[in-house]
């Protein structure tokens, strides 16, 4: 089980504490929602949970079959809606793989991507859009 502490710190930051390990994230409110935007804002999380779960839903089910994930990297970004319900509405990801990686491979992280839990648990209200790019390994 994982324990995690929040507190507010004031003028609209926070912190969580990742008690096992004593990581610390800090946040702040976006610009457009009277923050600073000096961190991440907690929906920034949201969209980074999902990009870290994929990359490590592929790296863990590669590691299985020997494939090295060296130079994989992706982009997200973060659409919100622009009523007062401040959703997340589209979460438009960039996956880009290195040129020497073979079709047999690329067609495995895709599959591998399918099982991220974090897609699981977002509303199916939220568009996620993924394409895949394979590029040189410049990010």
């Amino acid at each position: 089980m994982t324990k995690v502490r929040c507190s507010y710190l004031g003028n609209l930051n926070c912190e969580a504490i990742h008690l096992q390990s004593g990581s610390l994230i800090k946040t702040d409110a976006p610009l457009d929602h009277f923050g600073k935007g000096k961190s991440f804002s907690p929906t920034d999380l949201l969209a980074t949970s999902l990009g870290t779960c994929l990359l490590t839903i592929m790296a863990i089910k590669a590691k299985a079959k020997g494939y090295d994930l060296g130079g994989i990297y992706l982009n997200i970004e973060k659409l919100m809606t622009q009523n007062n319900a401040r959703k997340i509405k589209q979460l438009i990801i960039d996956i880009f793989i290195p040129k020497t990686m073979s079709n047999e491979t690329i067609n495995f992280l895709k599959k591998a991507s399918e099982d991220c839990p974090v897609t699981r648990n977002l509303s199916k209200e939220i568009d996620i859009k993924i394409s895949w790019h394979n590029k040189s390994t410049k990010k």
